[in-house]
């Protein structure tokens, strides 16, 4: 049931308490965190402490309002010109099993090119690496703006040394149409969307953060099931939500640093109820949606990224042990001492550029070993 705050006249004032709220708040953190020893943790920067905590203000202000910001990233699209590219559904048989399941149906999204789209014109755009990335939101919360595309693709561009990235938006979870599996019809158009650029399999790179990171960890999977696309040449997942259960909130709070990271229970109750089909899932289905203790085999290098503070941390490095178990499959599993939730996303001002460097120049050797 949405929160009351969602709907009118209750959003507003809500909204406007929210403002009051964050004004207060920007000094007091200020001030409660300016000794690091008074800091969640004191290699935290001040300024990553103040930002984290707004953060999960705002992530709780979205949760209550049930404001999804998909209306903002469809913005952003439209002022982003010829950079901004829609997918089109594919052929049927791409979408065949666990993806032919439910009312869910393939559909157009749309996505932001950087640092410019390659044209049809370059005879050797089939050589060109790529990344295609996809932002997290707990299924239901968009973050394909252009402000985040932009930290992503330079990250990417300077320390992963790939010249181009597609940063897309997939579905939110909303309805019965878009539960599971919307979201991954939607991935799966994506990547079909690149290879049907001229783009080389062993040229293209899959990645995604949270929410998102469970996406591309299903996308492997699906793509090992069911035989339909190439394989690309490999994935990173930045602290992806692996464990996705009815209970996700309780879940949750129970993991060490729930205090103090920026993710808020609600939001994940929140998305697990909505991306969950309304249907009793089939063990199939739960193992695509919650794939801790679900490993399978991938021939796709896979990195799997966690920041030792973020709440996920202990069953990211879970999965990431389940999966490299699994004969025939390559895992590297990166720890970032002290990096918060969504290093990928949220590095950018707040002193932990350092930290996203590490984490991709040790993806891009793992790719070339």
């Amino acid at each position: 049931m949405a929160p009351v705050w969602s709907k009118q006249p209750f959003k507003a004032i809500f909204i406007v308490f929210h403002g009051f709220q964050a004004l207060v708040m920007v000094p007091w953190l200020l001030v409660r965190n300016a000794p690091k020893s008074a800091r969640p943790f004191p290699e935290w920067s001040l300024k990553l402490c103040v930002v984290n905590a707004l953060s999960r203000q705002l992530l709780l202000y979205q949760t209550q309002t049930r404001s999804n910001s998909m209306s903002d990233v469809l913005t952003d699209q439209k002022k982003a010109g010829e950079r901004h590219a829609l997918a089109k559904p594919a052929q049927a048989d791409l979408y065949s099993g666990i993806l032919a399941s439910g009312v869910a149906k393939p559909a157009e999204v749309g996505g932001l090119w950087y640092p410019a789209p390659p044209r049809e014109a370059l005879p050797d755009v089939g050589n060109e690496r790529v990344v295609l990335h996809f932002p997290g939101g707990a299924f239901v919360l968009a973050f394909g703006l252009e402000m985040y595309g932009k930290a992503v693709s330079a990250a990417i561009s300077k320390y992963l040394k790939v010249p181009r990235t597609f940063f897309a938006q997939y579905r939110l979870a909303a309805d019965a149409e878009t539960r599971f599996p919307a979201a991954l019809q939607d991935i799966v158009t994506f990547y079909n969307y690149i290879l049907s650029l001229g783009y080389k399999p062993d040229n293209i790179i899959v990645s995604g953060d949270s929410a998102a990171g469970n996406l591309i960890i299903a996308l492997l999977r699906y793509l090992e099931d069911s035989n339909s696309l190439p394989l690309p040449a490999g994935a990173m997942v930045w602290s992806p939500w692996v464990h996705v259960t009815s209970h996700a909130g309780a879940d949750y709070k129970a993991c060490r640093n729930s205090a103090t990271d920026c993710l808020v229970p609600t939001l994940l109750q929140w998305g697990a109820e909505a991306y969950y089909p309304e249907h009793q899932p089939t063990a199939e289905e739960v193992a695509y949606i919650s794939p801790l203790h679900h490993p399978y085999r991938t021939r796709v290098p896979l990195f799997i990224q966690a920041g030792t503070t973020e709440a996920f941390f202990d069953t990211i490095g879970e999965f990431a042990t389940e999966m490299d178990k699994v004969d025939g499959s390559r895992v590297r599993f990166h720890r970032t001492d002290f990096g918060t939730h969504d290093l990928i996303l949220t590095y950018d001002g707040v002193g932990l550029e350092g930290k996203v460097e590490s984490a991709l120049r040790d993806a891009s050797g793992f790719f070339e070993q």
